[in-house]
């Protein structure tokens, strides 16, 4: 459904089953992956909008642009979904430019160039600019763009699997069924989600949730007592090295660490 690659296996269920953390710890292995130009056109959009980053806006528009999979097994957006529809017309013959990213000029130019362009793509640019998955601009509000990340990536999940599956509902929760669509975890998700839980349900994340283990992640740092959670070290960006010490807990321990986190901020 989203296309997605993973390092390696654990049983941590916040590093396997939160994008938003295990990219970080993904390696670019072509040059292809290495470039940074969605990223670079996402953050020229992000910059007027508060406490959302450029991978956010860009998982925002890819999930409004993909309609479909394309013959591929993955959700992508081609040229001929660029194309704007009668209604954006009627709005381009007064004058009104696109706000969605993937259907300004730059967009459409930047997909052809393409051909395709998937949710994988996204993230490997903003890897390939930050070194890691950035959900906050400098200067933004990290627990608002914490939470808007984690709507969006939420959103762009679903609609890949809405696409795959009639069944799917879209409610902005990460669900038990939806986690096969975008990741191959060798470890109990069901009891996963069950020991991640922090706001009452133990069979899905909700974008509050899951923006409770990305700040967790983000703050992780190494002293001399072990791995420890800063909350001054929360940066807006999740580095390899976050994803990496996220591993190191297992999911009761993480838990009550996001949970501290969820209470006070969310």
């Amino acid at each position: 459904m989203s296309d997605f690659r993973i390092n390696d296996y654990n049983d941590s269920g916040a590093y396997q089953i939160m994008r938003g953390i295990n990219r970080a710890d993904d390696t670019l292995w072509t040059e292809e992956e290495k470039d940074t130009s969605i990223m670079d056109l996402a953050d020229k959009k992000a910059q007027g909008i508060e406490n959302k980053s450029g991978l956010t806006v860009a998982l925002e528009d890819f999930a409004k642009t993909t309609s479909g999979f394309h013959g591929s097994n993955s959700s992508n957006i081609i040229p001929e979904d660029t194309e704007a529809t009668f209604f954006e017309k009627i709005g381009q013959f007064f004058g009104k430019k696109s706000d969605n990213m993937f259907k300004s000029e730059e967009g459409q130019e930047l997909v052809a160039q393409n051909g395709a362009i998937y949710q994988n793509n996204i993230f490997d640019s903003s890897l390939a600019k930050y070194g890691g998955i950035q959900y906050a601009k400098e200067g933004d509000d990290v627990y608002e763009s914490a939470l808007n990340f984690a709507k969006a990536d939420i959103d762009a999940i679903e609609k890949a699997y809405q696409m795959a599956s009639e069944n799917c509902e879209r409610n902005g929760k990460l669900q038990l069924h939806e986690l096969g669509s975008y990741m191959d975890y060798d470890g109990n998700a069901k009891e996963a989600l069950q020991e991640m839980n922090l706001a009452g349900s133990k069979k899905d994340l909700t974008a509050q949730e899951y923006a409770s283990y990305l700040i967790l992640a983000d703050g992780m740092i190494e002293t001399q007592n072990g791995t420890v959670f800063d909350p001054n070290a929360v940066d807006g960006l999740i580095s390899k090295e976050n994803a990496e010490a996220i591993k190191e807990f297992t999911n009761g321990d993480l838990q009550l660490m996001a949970q501290k986190i969820y209470d006070e901020n969310f």
